[in-house]
C-alpha cells in the first residue's frame, strides 16, 4: 500500500517537475517590471535604484535569467524527490 502511494506520488512529482520546467522555458519578464521592482527595492533600502540592465524586444534579460533559474530550481527539487520516492517504494 505504502510502495503504491509513493509511486503515484512520484507520478505527481515528476508532473509538478515537468510544469515547472516548462514554465522556466517560457517565463519572461518585461522591462518596465523589472524596473518597478528595482525602484521599490531600492526605496526599501533608502539606496538609488540601479537601472542599468539589457533590455530584448522588451523583456529584461538579467530578469529573464533570474526567473528561469529559480523555475528550473524548481523543476530540479520536484525531480529529485520525484526519483527519490520513486527509488523507495520498493523498498517499503
Amino acid at each position: 500500500m505504502m510502495g503504491a502511494i509513493l509511486q503515484w506520488g512520484s507520478v505527481a512529482l515528476a508532473v509538478v517537475s515537468a510544469a515547472c520546467w516548462l514554465r522556466s522555458a517560457t517565463v519572461k519578464v518585461s522591462h518596465e517590471t523589472e524596473m518597478r521592482r528595482r525602484k521599490l527595492e531600492a526605496e526599501k533600502r533608502g539606496t538609488v535604484p540601479n537601472y542599468a540592465s539589457a533590455a530584448l524586444d522588451g523583456w529584461d534579460l538579467s530578469a529573464t535569467f533570474a526567473a528561469q533559474s529559480r523555475w528550473n530550481a524548481a523543476g530540479a527539487v520536484f525531480a529529485g524527490v520525484a526519483v527519490l520516492s520513486q527509488a523507495v517504494a520498493p523498498l517499503v
